[in-house]
């Protein structure tokens, strides 16, 4: 059932706020911003909690009869999160506010927590194919916390994954550091997470095996501690050192970089004013696309990594060589190995 036309509620959506709307808790966020403009009237969000709450009924239900007792209220809770993050990935689905406001609108609650759970059903089974890419594509390296995390994790997350009574919960966070941060819960968080680590892997996949050992190796040596054990995202530093060569004038797919190349690289951009910065950025990561020819999804990914390599950058100009962000690997250590 419409509880308004169409026009009033495209009307009333210039007047949303789209940071009050969370990816976490994103149908009651949607609710309270829609609420708030005027897109929905109270009645509307009355039967919705109403609805809410006879999902959230049959939930109790069938826990009550899988563990023969009562629900006590922190597991009750949990299951209204639950029923709510299933209704976020379907409303998530349209990847618009405003038509995700058209489907509270017009369906009922039951049917978007059953669409809700199959989108997240077929997103259990993308992570489980998203792992297997990794794996095939994975970085050769001895450290820990990226084996274990390809090797372990991913699978102790999925085998823990309670998609109909705990969709919500992230069974546990992975080992290794994947560039950037998330905020995603539950399968939204691993499979963001696994689709991230393949596309890392596809990129490093692009240098020499040999300058890749190099560069951990120098890394770890610096940090004094050893690839094995070095906690970093691997993928940074090939990066790092690709834009330095990029910088130098240099082919993008050469790793190595001597000290001299490394502290003139530190010394040209402490000159370097923030906006001059951001533009190096910009035009360096253009500059390695142009030369490695990544696949799209790649590009993409190299595109989005602007502000982390502003800020990278930014470091380099106040730190100097204290900020490591270029890591010497002279290739004439290449040939003593």
């Amino acid at each position: 059932m419409a509880y308004m036309d169409h026009d009033n509620v495209r009307d009333r959506f210039q007047l949303v706020n789209h940071y009050n709307i969370k990816k976490n808790k994103y149908t009651q966020s949607l609710i309270s911003e829609a609420l708030r403009v005027g897109m929905i009237p109270m009645e509307l969000v009355d039967d919705i909690q109403m609805q809410v709450r006879g999902v959230l009924e049959q939930l109790l239900k069938e826990q009550r009869s899988l563990n023969g007792s009562q629900v006590d209220k922190e597991r009750a809770q949990a299951l209204l999160d639950s029923v709510f993050y299933a209704i976020d990935a379907y409303l998530l689905s349209f990847h618009d506010p405003l038509y995700a406001i058209n489907a509270l609108q017009g369906m009922c609650v039951e049917d978007m927590y059953q669409s809700g759970m199959k989108i997240i059903r077929s997103m259990i089974c993308e992570s489980v194919a998203l792992s297997v890419k990794a794996k095939k594509t994975r970085i050769q390296t001895d450290n820990e916390a990226y084996n274990k995390t390809l090797d372990e994790d991913v699978h102790v997350f999925l085998d823990g994954y309670d998609y109909r009574f705990a969709g919500q919960q992230t069974v546990m966070p992975m080992q290794y550091r994947i560039s950037g941060t998330t905020t995603a819960e539950g399968i939204f968080y691993l499979r963001s997470y696994l689709n991230r680590l393949y596309i890392e892997n596809r990129f490093a996949a692009m240098f020499d095996s040999e300058e890749k050992a190099l560069l951990f190796s120098v890394y770890a040596k610096q940090r004094k501690t050893t690839t094995r054990d070095m906690r970093v995202n691997l993928f940074a530093l090939i990066l790092n050192n690709a834009l330095g060569a990029v910088i130098l004038g240099k082919y993008a797919g050469i790793l190595t970089l001597t000290e001299e190349e490394s502290a003139a690289l530190c010394h040209a951009l402490q000159k370097k004013t923030v906006r001059m910065i951001n533009q190096i950025a910009i035009d360096s990561i253009k500059n390695l696309i142009a030369d490695m020819r990544p696949d799209p999804a790649v590009t993409a990914y190299l595109n989005g990594q602007a502000k982390q390599v502003i800020a990278r950058l930014t470091a380099v100009k106040n730190e100097g060589e204290g900020a490591a962000m270029f890591i010497p690997s002279d290739p004439i250590e290449l040939f003593k190995q």
